[in-house]
């Protein structure tokens, strides 16, 4: 017996022919725009629109707490960026408090009130045993207070995610940075890692500098699940067309200074206190 033709097939095939009459009338249509490739092509442009300068001064107070312990620096961070680094820490009332040091081979510690250079072939845990457990080096601080973030954050991300003020980028196999959030004008507003503990840097009050990666935050405020609160204001930033003289960067060490390692066993010396 011979199957019976269906109605409904001649009008499939009729409306199949002229779903296809009518998409073959009409140009392909554009993929959607992926704004959050476009957000962090913004920051990777702003960050190399700028020739970079070899050298930098930065300066300005910076506040601190932890617990019971609170206190506020004002400081000078100037050297050459890459190579030999030195930030200078004094009192509120202008009194000499520390002066640290940091090359490609180690990192210096003078302390006044002691007569005493502390040594560390490196920054991060030299200083965490001064009682500064800062999760970058000097090096690396002057990057982030000079809006090269470009320098320390990868060129490439895990993941995107949308928030309410712009784009979280998750970075995937870094030990050290976790993600970096654009607005959607591809400033950076904060920057998340890990060293001795968990951290997060808010970046704020955005100002173009001549010279320097735009805009540069003049606050940033670094914060860990420890309670640990330490916020920087730069107050001036001034890009340097050559590098400083290396007896400008040398630190101020009389010759009867006690040394010490910073890596050797006993006790932690830390910092004076406030």
């Amino acid at each position: 017996m011979r199957p019976v033709a269906s109605p409904l097939r001649p009008l499939a095939a009729l409306a199949l022919a002229l779903f296809l009459a009518g998409c073959a009338g009409k140009p392909a249509t554009a993929p959607l725009t992926d704004e959050s490739k476009a957000v962090f092509a913004t920051f990777q442009a702003g960050q190399t629109s700028i020739p970079p300068a070899p050298a930098f001064s930065l300066s300005g107070s910076m506040s601190f707490s932890r617990g019971n312990r609170s206190g506020r620096l004002n400081y000078r961070l100037f050297g050459d960026y890459g190579r030999t680094v030195r930030l200078d820490l004094t009192t509120p009332v202008g009194g000499a408090y520390a002066a640290l040091f940091e090359n490609s081979q180690e990192f210096i510690a003078y302390v006044p009130s002691r007569n005493a250079v502390y040594r560390h072939a490196d920054t991060r845990q030299g200083a965490a045993r001064l009682g500064m457990p800062l999760p970058f080096s000097l090096r690396e601080l002057a990057a982030l207070a000079s809006g090269r973030l470009g320098a320390l954050v990868p060129d490439r991300y895990a993941a995107a995610k949308k928030t309410a003020d712009g784009y979280q980028y998750a970075f995937s196999g870094n030990a050290r940075f976790t993600s970096l959030t654009l607005d959607f004008a591809g400033n950076p507003r904060h920057l998340v890692g890990v060293g001795v503990e968990p951290w997060r840097i808010d970046l704020e009050d955005d100002e173009a500098v001549p010279g320097m990666a735009a805009p540069v935050a003049r606050k940033l405020t670094l914060t860990t699940p420890g309670g640990a609160t330490l916020t920087v204001r730069v107050k001036t930033l001034q890009a340097r067309p050559s590098p400083y003289p290396a007896a400008d960067l040398e630190l101020p060490v009389p010759p009867n200074a006690v040394e010490r390692a910073l890596d050797a066993g006993g006790d932690e010396p830390s910092l004076p206190e406030l």
